[in-house]
């Protein structure tokens, strides 16, 4: 219903490269992950500790990627049972890739969101908006964190029910379905994808927007600092979370153009254009694990804890031969 271009082309990936590719990142991710809870959860002194909404958005992107490299395990272990399988249902093959998409757009927001949060810290505000914006950044956070999961959660209902409906037709069942429950589906499923994509591009310009104000923002104030020669004590903090700011953005862009691509190959044309989905589960997997590096590089807190850790088995491993 939704193939109008007569593109014959074929783009796969293997099942062995899929599972070699998608299991250790997903091990090594999922350890990322854990230890990135121990650092929040860990005693730092009062002022190190996270404050709010930080904690909120550093939890909520660390609970995503988790959740998101879950699912690629259960993605992995769902292909291999139905490739075993004789049926052709694929109920909980179809369930878990949307689960992943689910996981992955509620990522995105808490990727927004940090960018907006720094951008309001860093650079001050002078339009109405944003004043009002950067006073009341936490009511914004916890507002946008709720209601994108319900706005996702439509989205992962239409494409299920969607889903149901491409397996009742590959299963002959299609005379049995309700007409008008088909149409009403396919119709809420072409408004999703052009949501989706306006949500997408939006994402990204608001990311791209906070990230070029701030450098801009930063780089008046390093002049005007040169000329003083004084040197705020946070700059060094401020560049870094910029920095791994701008390398998200572009991390998005990249999975963008991809999740893009993807949506107009399999609801435009004909084309056998990743049918298993293992290309798709990859960038996302590969998109959450450049993710949580730039968490760990760009987070003082993270940092702080791997530099103490290295100093306590530093101390443990030299003073080993003075307690023998």
């Amino acid at each position: 219903m939704f193939h109008f271009i007569p593109w014959n082309f074929s783009i796969s990936m293997s099942r062995e490269a899929f599972q070699s590719v998608n299991v250790p990142l997903s091990v090594v991710s999922i350890l990322m992950d854990i230890f990135f809870v121990f650092c929040m959860l860990s005693q730092v002194p009062e002022q190190q500790r996270l404050k709010q909404p930080l904690n909120v958005l550093l939890g909520s992107l660390v609970g995503c990627n988790t959740a998101l490299h879950f699912f690629t395990f259960l993605f992995v272990l769902s292909d291999f049972i139905d490739s075993l399988s004789e049926s052709d249902s694929h109920v909980f093959y179809y369930f878990t890739a949307q689960c992943l998409l689910f996981t992955m757009r509620a990522s995105v927001t808490s990727c927004l969101w940090l960018n907006v949060f720094y951008y309001c810290q860093i650079v001050p505000a002078q339009h109405p908006f944003l004043i009002l914006l950067k006073r009341k950044i936490r009511h914004f956070v916890y507002a946008a964190l709720i209601l994108d999961k319900f706005f996702f959660l439509g989205e992962f209902i239409v494409n299920v029910a969607y889903d149901r409906y491409v397996m009742s037709q590959r299963s002959s069942y299609t005379d049995r379905c309700n007409v008008t429950n088909i149409n009403v589906i396919c119709y809420a499923l072409r408004t999703d994808i052009w949501l989706r994509l306006a949500y997408f591009l939006l994402s990204l310009c608001v990311m791209l927007a906070s990230s070029c104000a701030t450098i801009s923002y930063l780089q008046r104030h390093m002049k005007s600092m040169e000329t003083s020669c004084r040197s705020p004590p946070h700059l060094q903090s401020q560049i870094r979370v910029t920095i791994t700011g701008i390398v998200q953005t572009l991390l998005y862009f990249l999975c963008l153009v991809w999740l893009m691509l993807d949506h107009l190959a399999y609801n435009v044309t004909n084309a056998d254009f990743d049918s298993r989905a293992y290309i798709i589960c990859t960038v996302l997997s590969l998109y959450s694990f450049g993710t949580e590096i730039n968490l760990g590089f760009g987070q003082a807190v993270f940092r702080q804890q791997v530099i103490l850790i290295w100093q306590k088995l530093l101390f443990f491993k030299f003073s080993m031969p003075s307690a023998l």
